[in-house]
């Protein structure tokens, strides 16, 4: 996996989100992925899905992704990275994110571990 393919990778989730498409988002990742947001379990499968719909109904529907870090072993990648997530052009959450992408049977890259945690303190602290 190249920088050109993570950042193409990227440009996709970017674009997804902004669609409001959350099956888009969640074809991204690997059928046995697991993303870990932050304050809440891990989804796996549908949850995958269920979560970003959650999310665009909150009314995100932009942001960005900046990778920090790139390293690539065999069928996997690890990339380290800075998010933001908008509400319209409001900046509603900026934070750090470590994905892990596994090559698929296919020859393709997806998103195997997400995590992601703000930057912002917890509402009420």
């Amino acid at each position: 996996m190249s920088r050109s393919e993570i950042d193409a990778l990227n440009t996709r989730f970017v674009q997804a989100l902004e669609r409001g498409d959350a099956a888009g988002l969640a074809d991204l990742y690997a059928p046995d992925a697991r993303l870990m947001p932050p304050g809440m379990p891990a989804r796996t499968g549908d949850g995958i899905r269920e979560l970003w719909e959650q999310f665009i109904g909150m009314g995100i529907n932009g942001g960005a992704l900046k990778t920090l870090t790139f390293e690539e072993r065999d069928d996997l990648a690890i990339e380290v990275g800075e998010y933001e997530m908008r509400v319209g052009g409001a900046l509603v959450d900026n934070g750090k994110y470590v994905v892990v992408h596994r090559r698929q049977p296919d020859g393709s890259w997806k998103l195997g571990l997400d995590i992601f945690n703000s930057d912002r303190p917890p509402a009420g602290a």
